[in-house]
């Protein structure tokens, strides 16, 4: 027989079983909402606010590839160049940098591009979730491996070649919102 915390006395064969289900009592997840029991898994809801903030860095991330996909196959016109000078301020946009559809060179040049696609995935699967402070030396492997990218080509020791700027700037832009996704998880409320 041992003692509860009610005061009662509990056979020891009874108290494993009250041990096992405060193990499985609610906690906070990494979304910051409070997980649910359900057949010994815990998955936390996201706040409603991480859930914006995931939606608008995918559709931001994204914007650019639709605006260029839009502008290949449909005829916006003025509404087509007005979208695309949103991204003038952002970017050389140097048409041999950057990618074109069917003619149509994107508003951003390749690794911006690349960035952009980054932001989206990193919104919309921020995995692994890392600490900031695991995210750093990994953002600052990536920032200089995007460093070497650009002082190659620019030193005129290859030719700009779309796949490294797109790559750099993927993996960059991913690490950034990955990082920022889960630092804003952990936040309380």
């Amino acid at each position: 027989m041992t003692a509860c915390a009610s005061g009662r006395e509990t056979s020891a064969a009874q108290a494993p079983a009250s041990a096992g289900a405060a193990a499985q009592a609610p906690s906070a997840g990494l979304d910051g909402a409070a997980a649910r029991p359900s057949g010994g898994s815990t998955a936390a809801e996201p706040s409603p606010r991480l859930s914006a903030v995931r939606c608008a860095l995918a559709l931001v991330g994204a914007l650019p590839w639709c605006i260029l996909l839009a502008r290949s196959v449909l005829p916006l016109g003025g509404l087509g160049a007005a979208l695309d000078r949103l991204f003038a301020p952002l970017c050389h946009r140097m048409p041999e940098r950057s990618l074109a559809l069917e003619g149509v060179v994107m508003p951003l040049c390749s690794r911006c591009a690349g960035i952009f696609a980054g932001v989206a995935a990193g919104a919309a699967i921020a995995r692994p979730r890392l600490t900031m402070s695991a995210w750093r030396p990994i953002l600052i492997a990536l920032s200089a491996l995007m460093a070497l990218d650009v002082a190659t080509q620019d030193l005129g020791l290859r030719p700009p070649w779309h796949a490294t700027r797109l790559a750099t700037g993927l993996a960059f832009g991913y690490a950034v919102t990955a990082g920022f996704v889960t630092q804003l998880a952990r936040r309380p409320g």
